[in-house]
């Protein structure tokens, strides 16, 4: 790798490991907040609803997100296309997603009460403003700009627990207004700061060609990036579905320990930008080395991850959260370990994504989803919430290694 791009990378990754750390530390803090004040079932059935409308809306992003980051980092020296590609993904994105928020409040409209319409609302609200705000990540990404990303995501996180503190009721329509209110604020701070620093500009205008490129491009990616987050929620939902919103709440409390750790996904984000270039320059030789590396950095990792989690997740979860809660200490070990196939799945997927070879890796997917589905539903039957933890190790483990067969073969070909 040049020094450049190493350079870039180290940049991007310690600003985006340090926010990411903080923002896993700040996501517990909200959690812990829930989780004492809720209970069980209103703290499962809240998640549970936020995991099913996250696989919903995530079939709205049409993959514009991963390949308007392409494109932006493509167009880097072109202020007017880098403003048309920013305009038709915010179009897209907020055009798609109203639908979508209107197409289940109207399915909703006549089996629930009005509390519940009414959470409803301000949640589908939520996830609305969360998918325009992918814009902003892709413009943000696609500049790499990583200290803005970073702060984005921290401030919504920070504001939301603060207005959690501010109201200090917990029903299930002052929690989602709690987790509305910053993304709205944080948006169009976003929007504003970007349009006044002249990094991206929304100009109303659609142009046939920006269009179609970006819907052509992300199509293969939108499958793929649909079917990883729909194998990231899985778990939650069908927990819920066949155990009841408990065990789902119980899941929930390792899931924040495992965002901790989450820090880790950050290198995912902060190698697309770089591999775009690379792959310009039709340097595959390095981009096979770091293809190499990041497995081998994976595998040294999980034996290491495994031993420190199987001792400290007991001592975790009596100081973070409540010593009755200490016989989910095994689920969290597992999530941590599953969650470096996971990341390195995202690794090379990103750089999948600049050598323009998706069929493979959508097929990849496809396999894993449906073995994430059928693991979820045969071990959440027999050991309930650490067969969901287990469902999720092995899927992310499926997934991860093929993606990196199918990169190793495809970059010796172009070598």
């Amino acid at each position: 790798m040049k020094d450049r791009y190493l350079k870039t990378f180290l940049c991007g990754s310690s600003v985006s490991l340090f926010g990411a750390g903080l923002l896993g530390i700040v996501n517990y803090l909200i959690r812990r907040t829930l989780c004492y004040n809720m209970t069980l079932t209103d703290y499962g059935t809240f998640y549970s609803t936020f995991a099913l409308l996250f696989m919903i809306f995530s079939f709205t992003d049409l993959g514009l997100t991963q390949s308007g980051t392409v494109m932006i980092a493509s167009a880097n020296e072109d202020p007017d296309q880098r403003n048309a590609i920013f305009t038709h993904i915010f179009l897209i994105k907020g055009l798609l997603a109203v639908i979508c928020s209107a197409a289940i409040f109207i399915f909703f409209l006549t089996k629930q009460n009005t509390l519940e319409l009414i959470f409803l609302l301000i949640f589908l609200c939520y996830f609305t403003a969360q998918i325009i705000m992918g814009s902003l990540h892709a413009l943000w990404g696609g500049l790499k700009k990583y200290h803005i990303q970073q702060l984005a995501y921290i401030a919504i996180a920070i504001l939301t627990l603060a207005l959690l503190y501010i109201l200090k009721k917990f029903d299930l329509r002052f929690v989602s207004i709690a987790f509305l209110s910053p993304v709205i604020i944080v948006l169009i701070s976003g929007l504003t700061y970007s349009h006044c620093r002249k990094l991206g500009s929304i100009k109303l205008h659609m142009e046939k060609a920006t269009f179609k490129k970006l819907l052509t491009m992300g199509g293969l990616i939108a499958i793929t990036t649909t079917l990883l987050n729909v194998m990231y929620y899985m778990d939650t939902v069908m927990l819920n579905a066949l155990k009841g919103p408990q065990s789902a709440g119980m899941y929930n409390v390792a899931l924040p320990i495992m965002q901790i750790v989450q820090a880790a996904m950050l290198f995912p984000v902060v190698i697309l930008p770089i591999a775009v270039e690379m792959e310009k320059n039709k340097e595959y030789t390095k981009l096979l080395k770091i293809v190499r590396y990041s497995l081998l950095i994976a595998i040294t990792a999980v034996l290491p991850t495994s031993i420190i989690f199987h001792y400290c997740s007991p001592w975790l979860i009596r100081i973070l959260f409540k010593p009755e809660y200490v016989t989910i200490s095994s689920t969290v070990t597992i999530l941590c370990t599953g969650l470096i196939f996971f990341t390195l799945g995202n690794f090379l997927f990103q750089i999948v994504i600049c050598l323009q070879k998706n069929i493979s890796v959508i097929i990849i997917a496809i396999f894993s989803v449906c073995m994430n589905m059928l693991l979820n539903y045969y071990l959440i039957l027999k050991i309930d919430i650490r067969g969901a933890a287990y469902a999720t190790l092995i899927s992310y483990t499926i997934f991860s290694i093929s993606t990196y067969i199918t990169l190793e073969y495809n970059l010796r070909k172009q070598k």
